[in-house]
């Protein structure tokens, strides 16, 4: 009975009191499962964020000077291939 009130519980009570606490995981492995999906679609949008800008950038420099930025020194200044770089001008000629 002692042990009961030292945990503010009755006993075998006190994974699913800290499972209701912590959004309803009581197992460890599945609590980081969860963490780590959280964090994966944080990066998801970051990344969305970032190619956009991204994109916005490279059809700028196309635009301002296309001789200069051809396709092939675009894709060397960023480093990714000639096909992105198709990709994404073309993409935003079809908006």
């Amino acid at each position: 009975m002692a042990d009961a009130l030292k945990g503010g519980g009755t006993p075998g009570r006190g994974a699913a009191s800290r499972a209701s606490r912590g959004g309803g995981v009581s197992d460890a492995r599945a609590a980081r499962a969860r963490e780590l999906h959280r964090k994966a679609l944080e990066a998801d949008e970051l990344a969305a964020r970032q190619r956009a800008e991204r994109d916005a950038l490279i059809r700028r420099l196309r635009e301002e000077d296309p001789k200069r930025w051809s396709y092939g020194a675009l894709a060397a200044a960023i480093g990714c291939s000639r096909e992105l770089i198709a990709l994404v001008v073309k993409r935003a000629k079809g908006s």
